[in-house]
C-alpha cells in the first residue's frame, strides 16, 4: 500500500510540473517611454509630438482588439469621411494610438537549450508516472494472484494511481508545448532572419515607437478625382477618376492639403513617416502586412510582378488588417518628414530632422521591385520630383478623447 506521504509527495511534483507547463514566462511590463532628440538622428532632429506633450495622452492599442473595438475605447468613430464638394469625399480609417518596431530587427538567437530542458523535465515527468503506474498496478496482480483472488485496491492506492496518471498527463502535456513552442520560435527565427538579411542599412538601428495619438488616414491613395476637385488639374500620366494621381511633387501634396482643410474645415496633412509604418504594419511584423512570401505581396500590392506597368483603380487588393489598401504597391507616398537617418533607442511621436535635402517616400509602387515594397524600405526624393511613380494619402487629426 502506498502511504499518505507519498500520495503527498506525488501531489506536490504535479504542481511544480502544472507550474512549468504553460511556457516562458510573460515578460514584465515595460517603463513609461520619453523621447529625448536621439544623439543619431542628426542636427536639428525633433523627436516632439506634434502638440509638443510628450508620453501616453490617450489608450493605447493592445493588439488584440480591433479597430472598432479600440474606437469603442477610445470613443472615436472608426472612420470619417471628408466632403469635398460636388459628391467627392475622402473616406479616412482610425490608427490607433500604440506601440510598433519601427525598422527591421536583427532577431535574437532562439534559446534551444532553455527549450530542451523544459522538454527533458516533461519526458522525466511522463517516464516517473509511468513507472510509478507499474508498481502498483503490479504490486495489486502479484497479491491477487499470490491470494488467488480478484485484484482489490486500497483507497490509498487508487488514489495514487490517479496522481501518477495526472503527473503523466502533465508533463506529456509539457513536453508537447514545449517542442510546439520551439518549433514556431524556430520557425520564427528563420523567417526573421530572412528579412534582416533583406533589410538595408538605411532601416537600422530598429527601434520601439510609441504613436501617443490616434489619428485617420486615407483608406486609399488620393485618387485622381479627389485631386481635380481639389487642385483643378490632373497631373498624372495614366488618366483614369479611381487611379492614384502621380506625377505629384511634395509641395503639390502640401498644397492639396492645405486646400482640403479649408474645404472641408478639418486639419489635413501628410503622415510623418512613423504614423505612415504604424498604419502599413497594422500589428504585423512581417515582410509585408499580409505575410513573408511573393504571394503575399501579389495579395496586397500593384507592383512589377502584376501591375503591367502602370496603375491601377485604388482598393482593388486585399486591405491590411486596419482597412487599409494599397499600402505597399500602386504608386509610393509622400511623408512628411526629411529623410535621414535613425536615432536608437525608444521614441515618441518622431517628427524626423527640421531640415534636409530630400523628403521621405513610403511604399511599393507598380514599378519598384518586391525589395522596396516593404512595411519597413525607407526612400526619399527631392519635394519638386513630379515622378509618374509617386503619390500620397493623407491624415486627418483626430479630436482629443476625454
Amino acid at each position: 500500500m502506498v502511504s499518505s506521504v507519498g500520495v503527498r509527495a506525488w501531489l506536490a511534483l504535479a504542481g511544480v510540473l502544472a507550474g512549468t507547463a504553460g511556457g516562458t514566462e510573460a515578460p514584465a511590463p515595460s517603463p513609461a517611454l520619453s523621447a529625448p532628440p536621439s544623439p543619431h538622428g542628426g542636427e536639428g532632429r525633433d523627436e516632439r509630438s506634434e502638440s509638443g506633450v510628450r508620453g501616453r495622452s490617450c489608450p493605447l492599442w493592445d493588439a488584440a482588439e480591433s479597430v472598432e473595438q479600440y474606437a469603442r475605447r477610445a470613443n472615436l468613430e472608426p472612420t470619417k469621411t471628408l466632403d469635398l464638394g460636388n459628391g467627392v469625399s475622402l473616406e479616412m480609417v482610425l490608427i490607433p494610438a500604440g506601440k510598433f518596431t519601427m525598422g527591421t530587427p536583427e532577431p535574437p538567437p532562439v534559446d534551444e537549450e532553455g527549450f530542451r530542458r523544459k522538454i527533458v523535465t516533461g519526458q522525466a515527468f511522463v517516464a516517473a508516472s509511468v513507472g510509478v503506474l507499474l508498481v502498483l498496478l503490479g504490486t495489486v496482480v502479484i497479491r491477487a494472484v499470490g491470494q488467488r483472488r480478484r485484484p482489490q485496491y486500497s483507497l490509498a492506492r487508487f488514489v495514487a494511481m490517479i496522481v501518477a496518471a495526472g503527473v503523466g498527463v502533465l508533463g506529456g502535456t509539457h513536453w508537447w508545448e514545449s517542442a510546439r513552442i520551439l518549433a514556431e520560435a524556430k520557425a520564427e527565427y528563420q523567417a526573421a532572419s530572412a528579412r534582416f538579411k533583406d533589410s538595408y542599412e538605411t532601416e537600422k538601428p530598429a527601434h520601439e515607437v510609441t504613436i501617443s495619438k490616434p489619428y485617420y488616414l486615407g483608406r486609399f491613395e488620393v485618387t485622381q478625382q479627389q485631386y481635380q476637385r481639389v487642385m483643378g488639374n490632373n497631373p498624372s500620366r495614366f488618366q483614369g477618376r479611381d487611379l492614384p494621381v502621380g506625377q505629384v511633387s511634395w509641395d503639390d501634396a502640401q498644397e492639396f492639403c492645405k486646400k482640403a482643410s479649408e474645404k472641408t474645415g478639418q486639419t489635413v496633412r501628410l503622415p510623418t513617416e512613423a504614423e505612415w509604418e504604424h498604419a502599413c504594419r497594422a500589428g504585423t511584423n512581417t515582410t509585408y502586412c499580409t505575410g513573408d512570401a511573393e504571394a503575399d505581396l501579389d495579395r496586397a500590392a500593384w507592383w512589377p510582378g502584376n501591375s503591367g506597368h502602370k496603375t491601377h483603380p485604388v482598393g482593388r487588393k486585399a486591405a491590411n488588417p486596419w482597412g487599409l489598401y494599397d499600402m505597399h504597391g500602386n504608386v509610393s507616398e509622400w511623408c512628411a518628414d526629411w529623410l535621414w537617418g535613425y536615432g536608437r533607442g525608444a521614441v515618441a511621436d518622431p517628427q524626423g530632422p527640421t531640415k534636409g535635402a530630400r523628403r521621405v517616400k513610403r511604399g511599393g509602387s507598380w514599378l519598384m521591385y518586391r525589395e522596396y515594397c516593404r512595411s519597413a524600405h525607407r526612400d526619399g526624393s527631392f519635394p519638386d520630383n513630379r515622378s509618374w511613380v509617386i503619390g500620397f494619402r493623407v491624415v486627418a487629426v483626430a479630436p482629443r478623447t476625454p
